[in-house]
């Protein structure tokens, strides 16, 4: 993840002269000039294209985790069915042995006639109460069955709505797939089409931005009443002690979309992770993450806070990017495809506020 791409013409230029010494005309400013836009318009366009692809990997993984949930609850619901429709079956066979028995003895009538057939009017009255008893019996069971049966319809109905979902899932996670390759293609073309010096300018330009980006923070930090301060701070307690120990040892892993680790990570599955190691579920996905706790401001920031960036400063909905802040104007993330779980400087173009788990 980049800051937000500025003009640093100041900074580049002072860092141009000697990129472009050596083997690149120098008789007018053209080509300086040339060289140096096209550097800007390629950080531009690859920036837009990370962003995008972030977007694209945030989708993946809450379809991805909604696919998860479903199939565990396509799972559930075809054991309870199972389950229910023995039940039922059951139910059914009881009745209906129970109504042959019935039947076979004369049914209620026969019943009747035993129960009158007797010279004591006790005896009668106890044979009474006992048809009563069997015959009411016999209803219950009845409407027992009857509800089983409706609920093993309502389980059959329920599951394949759940079926259904797991198709459509399927389907959206397998698109926000091809267009996170898309994506990531039409970056490493956008690189490819430049020649070797717009390639060294573009990382000029990058380094600029990064430095410009942490001075904004600095900047909003002190006018909001805080200090950023110099260095990672203490963690305020132990489980952000853990979870940030934890993060660190995955420093130098390489960010992979929809990696929640060993080996790999995307942004929000290394927070979640982290945060999972100090005994805090989060959320997948970083726009869920960040109504995982308050929100501090910039000035009452601590180690362990999220700090989430977003297409829309305004719109939560659109947070497409989160890290673990250490402290001193610096967080752990990571970024993008093509680099590694790395300590970044904090940047403010697209920053949408801060969440504390604990």
């Amino acid at each position: 993840m980049h800051p937000g791409w500025r003009t640093v013409s100041v900074a580049v230029c002072a860092a141009l002269g000697g990129v472009l010494a050596g083997g690149v005309p120098t008789a007018t400013a053209d080509p300086l000039g040339s060289a140096q836009a096209r550097a800007a318009a390629l950080a531009h366009s690859i920036q837009q294209l990370q962003t995008k692809a972030e977007v694209a990997a945030e989708r993946y993984d809450k379809a991805n985790a909604q696919l998860q949930q479903a199939v565990s609850q396509r799972i559930k619901a075809d054991e309870a069915l199972n389950a229910i429709q023995a039940t039922a079956a059951a139910a059914q066979q009881e009745v209906a042995d129970r109504t042959r028995a019935l039947y076979e003895s004369g049914g209620d009538p026969a019943m009747l006639a035993a129960m009158l057939g007797g010279n004591n009017p006790l005896d009668a009255l106890d044979r009474y109460r006992l048809a009563t008893a069997v015959i009411n019996y016999e209803a219950r069971s009845a409407d027992a069955a009857a509800e089983t049966v409706a609920s093993a319809q309502a389980l059959d109905t329920r599951d394949t709505a759940i079926s259904s979902q797991v198709t459509q899932l399927q389907a959206a996670s397998s698109a926000q797939v091809a267009k996170i390759h898309e994506l990531v293609a039409e970056q490493r073309q956008e690189l490819a089409s430049v020649n070797g010096t717009i390639r060294r300018l573009y990382t000029i330009t990058l380094a600029a931005q990064q430095a410009q980006g942490a001075k904004d923070f600095a900047s909003a930090v002190a006018a909001a009443g805080g200090t950023v301060g110099s260095g990672v701070g203490a963690p305020p307690n132990a489980t952000v002690a853990t979870a940030i120990a934890w993060a660190r040892k995955q420093l130098g892993r390489p960010y992979q979309w929809g990696g929640t680790g060993p080996s790999s990570f995307d942004c929000s599955g290394l927070t979640q992770q982290s945060y999972l190691h100090a005994g805090i579920t989060l959320p997948r996905v970083a726009a869920d993450q960040y109504n995982a706790g308050p929100h501090p401001s910039l000035a009452d920031l601590e180690p362990g806070d999220l700090l989430f960036w977003a297409t829309d400063i305004s719109n939560p909905a659109t947070i497409h990017h989160v890290t673990m802040y250490l402290g001193g104007g610096l967080m752990i993330a990571a970024p993008h495809t093509g680099t590694v779980v790395q300590i970044q400087p904090v940047y403010m173009p697209g920053f949408i506020g801060a969440t504390r788990p604990w």
